[in-house]
């Protein structure tokens, strides 16, 4: 205890004794000498470190300083933001190892093989070190401080930083987050005082909504690691998989009553396909660290708080392919100088942690490089021979929409998963993979760990308290038809090498057209039907299934189809064909080009259930309250994917909002406590005159509240634990929250909201508690819970009453219009492909659900 209060007051000191002081060089750095025709970090911005917060421009300007005055360090650009800034890496090693780079570079990639990793000499390998900083915007200690670290590293002369550029090659990732980290330094600046000013209520650490943290379409860039939704992180993915490092750090902030965390995390919530290895290698560089802080008095803490758990963040995806991943933790002074329960927090401390860390990584590598490389090169044997003994040996999937199966396949072979085409048709637990058109990704590969954890189903666990979600197996966020398989056997001339080409094709004679008919089960068709009707072009859907001759061949047409008929079109016969020709290319499309309307079903193309698809016009709730993810999901779905404008509201507006222009307006999940009776009246009139509302996820229980919608809340009876230790009431109160959960809901495949879905089961992400009945009406809930719902993740003991036959979507009347509850995020993360499929039809099909079928109003 004494040693704590003493480091406290060291805190205390070199924190509040500084907080206005001009900072030294030396403050951040170790006292060497440093080529003096290298300029310093203050010498190319005007201004200390610490000072104000670098823009993206500075930050990459600066690094360009140093690639033209040092021969230690190359930059080298891997890809580009939503919003255009360049994302880059700096090679940092000594002169001859930059000379040496791509020999480096191959003897390492061998190394991340079992069948070559023997063969590499790594008694005098350099190990790679990938240093990473600002994933989110408004943690600027490590964009701020990645500025120093490459200056130590590029302008110092002692042996100890020869030694380093000698022995390792270090990958300088400087700001893994261009856009965000540009907002918030936007917002610090420009509530900067001279006099700093540390009172927690000032509006300097208040960012506006949605702040800092998140990348141009607000995603959390630290969950996309292994669901490559965003550029930044498909870039970044590549540059891993071409260098395959032997560390990578990951500096994040916290809280600003915390203090400094660095891995291992907590030992209980590991996931289990890492290797045991991997946490005594991290615990050993984490003495470095400790010794580190200890010399400039930093309070800090490891083995509490994070896990390594789920592996699309950060600092857990590389333990997926024989790296380490090492996470840090730096309490945040959200600007410039903040009061904390520690003492005042001032920018310049903050980025002086995350300094120090870096540089007792560095040391912490070059002196455990043989270690380090050994685990390398045993890795993927050791893998490959704990996966051989368990019972699932592969994967196979498949599914109707090769356009969607296509993006799987790409996600795939991101990570460089070996994946293989299925050469015979077989069948497996009842289901029938088609030869040519099903694939199997086997477990005995070159990415075992990465294969296992986009497939893999897991109920069981160590711990039950989670950072993250708990579950997240891909193929069922993207609505494939998978199996598990016992026993695999492939053919190699079979192996995804690229992307299948797809290209889009209208069948049937093109003379004597009386309609096209794009079929249902396209990721694309939507996108398609908006490009027409901005173009003024008549859409109808089919309600009911048909069966129309294509070349004398009938071809069954399935509910939820688009058809454009020749008649009453703005456009003539001959410019209609080659609008569809080019809709049919740019979407990848198969289209029917048909020559009667005529059906050997009840229903033709002019029948009352076959209906004209009303124009989306869209609007969104943004600002505090809302969910940024949740609507940067919906912003970035309609935007890249549906290519539909939409207008975002800022929440506060809406009393003023002329909702007269939209349609379709969405509340995204989030509280709208800020809303009185007078917002929820205007929605209910703008609904009654015809127009659909769509509400996502935690905004249920404002509609709920406001008597817009009817529906019921499951109860949940939390367990007592048999514990009553003070100690555990963070545990025992994780032990009762979905924290991220996959769960199967059975659908009314006939509904609207579930055309173009091929089976009577989907897959959903369930993160909180939160449970409803069915509605009175039966028919408005077209999807409920299953009897066995788990598909993947953890949930608390007793709940299972709570969600069996649960309501998942529900559709509740309103005047002339309609309110369509999805109970979960159909858009999770945007990789939730099989949800955005239902998101889509609530657009384009909302307003032809029948109103016998919806949830009567109060």
């Amino acid at each position: 205890m004494t040693r704590y209060f003493f480091l406290l007051l060291i805190f205390w000191a070199n924190n509040a004794g500084s907080q206005t002081d001009a900072k030294t060089l030396n403050y951040f750095l170790p006292e060497i000498q440093y080529n003096p025709s290298i300029p310093t970090p203050e010498q190319y911005l005007g201004y200390q470190i610490g000072d104000w917060h670098v823009t993206h421009d500075q930050l990459t300007g600066y690094f360009k300083v140093l690639d033209a005055a040092s021969d230690r360090i190359e930059i080298g650009e891997y890809a580009r933001s939503h919003e255009n800034r360049p994302l880059f890496i700096a090679m940092i090693s000594s002169p001859n190892n930059l000379k040496n780079k791509e020999n480096i570079k191959k003897q390492h990639a061998d190394l991340a093989h079992a069948e070559t990793s023997s063969d590499v000499n790594i008694k005098t390998l350099p190990a790679i070190l990938w240093q990473g900083y600002t994933i989110h915007g408004n943690e600027p200690s490590g964009n701020n401080g990645a500025m120093m670290v490459a200056y130590y590293l590029a302008a110092g002369q002692s042996k100890e930083v020869e030694a380093i550029l000698e022995h390792t090659f270090i990958l300088m990732d400087p700001c893994l987050n261009p856009d965000g980290a540009q907002r918030f330094s936007t917002w610090v600046n420009s509530h900067k005082s001279k006099t700093l000013v540390s009172d927690p209520s000032s509006r300097e650490f208040s960012e506006t909504w949605p702040g800092g943290r998140y990348n141009h379409y607000w995603f959390d860039m630290n969950r996309d690691w292994l669901l490559l939704v965003n550029p930044e992180s498909k870039g970044r993915i590549k540059l891993m998989h071409e260098w395959h490092p032997n560390v990578l750090t990951d500096h994040h902030e916290m809280g600003t009553n915390s203090t400094f965390f660095f891995q291992p995390g907590i030992p209980s919530s590991n996931n289990p396909n890492t290797p045991a290895e991997n946490f005594a290698l991290t615990e050993a560089i984490g003495k470095y660290h400790a010794k580190a802080l200890d010399s400039v008095g930093s309070l800090y803490y490891t083995k509490f708080s994070f896990d390594d758990f789920y592996y699309g963040k950060g600092s857990t995806y590389p333990d997926a392919i024989g790296a380490m991943g090492i996470l840090f933790e730096q309490a945040s002074s959200r600007g410039h100088l903040q009061e904390s329960i520690n003492g005042p927090v001032s920018f310049a401390f903050t980025i002086r942690n995350q300094v120090v860390t870096s540089l007792s990584t560095q040391r912490a590598v070059m002196a455990l490089r043989e270690q380090i490389l050994k685990y390398k090169q045993g890795f993927h044997k050791a893998v490959k021979d704990k996966v051989s003994k368990e019972t699932i040996k592969g994967y196979i999937f498949t599914d109707i929409d090769k356009i969607k199966l296509n993006n799987f396949l790409d996600i795939l072979l991101q990570h460089h998963v070996d994946v293989y085409s299925l050469d015979q048709t077989m069948s497996v637990n009842g289901h029938t993979f088609l030869k040519d058109l099903s694939y199997i990704v086997p477990l005995d590969q070159s990415q075992p760990i990465l294969a296992k954890t986009i497939f893999e189903e897991v109920k069981q666990f160590q711990d039950s308290s989670f950072y993250d979600v708990s579950g997240w197996t891909m193929s069922h966020g993207y609505g494939l038809l998978s199996a598990p398989l016992n026993t695999v056997s492939v053919n190699k001339d079979k192996k995804i090498r690229t992307l299948p080409t797809l290209q889009g094709k209208i069948f049937g004679s093109t003379k004597d057209v009386y309609a096209y008919i794009i079929p249902t089960g396209q990721q694309t068709l939507y996108k398609a039907i908006y490009d027409l009707q901005s173009k003024g072009i008549k859409v109808r859907i089919n309600q009911a299934d048909m069966d129309i001759p294509i070349n004398k061949i009938n071809q069954k047409i399935a509910k939820g189809s688009a058809i454009i008929s020749l008649q009453n079109q703005v456009q003539n016969a001959e410019n209609l064909y080659l609008e569809m020709q080019k809709i049919s290319d740019q979407n990848q499309l198969i289209i029917y080009a048909v020559s009667t309307g005529n059906s050997t079903e009840l229903i033709t193309i002019g029948h009352p259930l076959v209906n004209v698809i009303e124009k989306p016009a869209i609007a969104f709730i943004t600002g505090n309250g809302v969910s940024p993810q949740s609507a940067g999901e919906i912003w970035h779905h309609l935007d890249l994917n549906l290519n539909i404008p939409a207008t975002m509201i800022e929440n506060t507006r809406m009393r003023n909002a002329n909702l007269q222009r939209y349609n379709t307006l969405i509340l995204p999940s989030g509280s709208y406590s800020n809303w009185s009776d007078t917002e929820a009246n205007k929605l209910k009139d703008w609904v009654h005159q015809g127009n659909t509302l769509i509400v996502i996820d935690n905004a249920i229980s404002w509609v709920s509240d406001k008597k817009l919608v009817s529906l019921i809340t499951r109860k949940f009876d939390k367990p007592s634990y048999s514990s009553k230790n003070y100690e555990n009431t963070d545990r025992e109160a994780d032990a009762n929250v979905i924290g991220g959960s996959i769960l199967s809901v059975d659908i009314d495949m006939t509904h609207p909201l579930y055309f173009g879905i091929d089976r009577s089961k989907m897959y959903v992400m369930k993160n909180n508690n939160r449970f409803y009945d069915p509605t009175y009406n039966k028919y408005a809930t077209p999807a409920n819970y299953s009897p066995s719902f788990l598909a993947s993740g953890y949930l608390p003991q007793g709940i299972d009453t709570t969600i069996r036959g649960a309501a998942n979507v529900t559709i509740h009347q309103s005047g002339n219009g309609r309110i369509i509850c999805f109970h979960t995020d159909p858009l999770f993360r945007g990789y939730w492909k099989s949800g955005q499929s239902v998101f889509n039809n609530a657009l384009f099909f909302g307003n032809t659900i029948d109103k016998r079928t919806m949830e009567a109003e109060e």
